[in-house]
């Protein structure tokens, strides 16, 4: 019972990271596509910091998600 209770907990949580990567992944699209339009510099710098922290989220989240599919959960 405690390991169905555990892949329960695991497919939420993996759910919930696939919800987080899908907004990542947007919010990059943006930042990356407002970088290219906007012309004042700090503006323009303002927005490539916020699209590489963009960036490193969605690698910490597919590290979790790799993580969490290799300790038992077959789907992403």
């Amino acid at each position: 019972m405690k390991d169905n209770i555990t892949d329960s907990n695991k497919e939420r949580d993996l759910k919930i990271l696939e919800q987080a990567l899908t907004l990542e992944i947007e919010a990059t699209r943006k930042y990356h596509e407002q970088h290219d339009v906007v012309k004042d510099p700090e503006i323009h710098t303002l927005l490539e910091g916020l699209h590489r922290n963009e960036i490193d989220h969605e690698r910490i989240i597919r590290d979790h998600i790799a993580r969490l599919i290799g300790s038992g959960i077959d789907k992403v």
